[in-house]
């Protein structure tokens, strides 16, 4: 069966030469059937699990002298969103796997963001994570797709390359570039909600659209946007063009904080997971080199999660380490 990336290179093809609207008008009415290893197919038909683990913190506290010696080590709690097992969040080409760790400070945003977009005097907002590269903000992206969904919003979200929309509780794609040609994505995007006439009445909750990956909200625009793609350095250029191009509200900045070195843990005890039958753990030896890795990439996850699949080998609690020179058996220096 082709991948889910694939048919989306076919439709993709189809639609920048015969211009068609892949899931909109009378072509295709939903997607959900085409699309089933996806991670809109299980936010959709609500198959995504949500778990929690918890693990033994390697920081230290910073004041030692009051701390007994007898004393517990702390632990700290850590939420997992996991998908069916066909399914990975993201794309072939870039997957993060079937389970995703919910950073702390993401419940944050989704309280923040919903709170101000359900104001009544507010008609748009625009919202913008900025943080250094690999620091996770598709990650938090995905994350608000699915908890965005199952509060009861439409969802729409955007990369340079493929929009995709759950809308009325349906799925629907369309190439990026092609947004004014997809009738009920384009209509969700630039339709505000409308009010409700009695107070009896249900108001349909306002829709809210998702930029990852550099993607940018385009004119026209009146629905709530969040944009996950922008670099520390780039966030001045895209507020301005925003502003000045699209004509769009002034963008609420704020910055996803660095990971600390109990989340690195965290995540990386997450990767060996998808890896290892059995529950997956971390010996002191384990600790300590993630301690070096973590000073050496400056808390940067994606870097760290990269070397240690290059040197890290096994799972669980046979783990090896890091691979190991033969001639001197000593740890491989990267």
């Amino acid at each position: 069966m082709p991948s889910m990336r694939e048919l989306q290179d076919l439709l993709a093809a189809l639609d920048a030469e015969g211009g068609l609207a892949i899931g909109g008008g009378d072509e295709s009415a939903n997607l959900d059937d085409l699309f089933e290893d996806s991670y809109f197919h299980a936010i959709l038909h609500n198959n995504v699990k949500q778990d929690s683990f918890e693990i033994t913190c390697i920081s230290t506290p910073a004041d030692t002298t009051t701390t007994p010696p007898t004393a517990p080590a702390a632990t700290q709690t850590f939420e997992t969103l996991t998908l069916p097992q066909e399914c990975a969040w993201g794309d072939d080409h870039e997957s993060l796997g079937s389970q995703l760790l919910v950073r702390p400070g993401y419940q944050s945003v989704l309280s923040a963001i919903t709170s101000i977009s359900t104001t009544p005097s507010t008609s748009q907002t625009i919202f913008m994570a900025t943080g250094a590269s690999g620091i996770g903000k598709s990650s938090l992206a995905y994350y608000l797709v699915h908890k965005l969904h199952a509060a009861g919003y439409d969802v729409v979200i955007s990369d340079p390359m493929f929009t995709n929309a759950l809308l009325d509780n349906q799925y629907f794609s369309c190439y990026s570039p092609h947004l004014e040609k997809h009738a009920a994505i384009h209509a969700a995007i630039s339709t505000p909600p409308s009010p409700s006439t009695t107070s009896s009445e249900k108001k349909k909750k306002p829709t809210w659209w998702v930029c990852d990956d550099g993607f940018l909200p385009t004119k026209g625009t009146t629905c709530h946007v969040i944009v996950t793609g922008s670099t520390s350095t780039t966030a001045e250029k895209d507020t301005d063009t925003i502003r000045k191009k699209s004509k769009l509200a002034q963008p609420v900045q704020f910055q996803i904080p660095k990971w600390s070195l109990d989340e690195i843990k965290a995540g990386l005890l997450v990767s060996l997971s998808s890896t290892s039958k059995d529950s997956p753990s971390m010996t002191k030896e384990q600790e300590m080199v993630l301690e070096s890795l973590f000073k050496k990439f400056k808390g940067n996850p994606k870097k760290t999660f990269a070397w240690v699949k290059e040197n890290w080998t096994g799972g669980g609690r046979d783990a090896t380490v890091i691979k190991t020179n033969s001639k001197s058996n000593k740890p491989k220096r990267s």
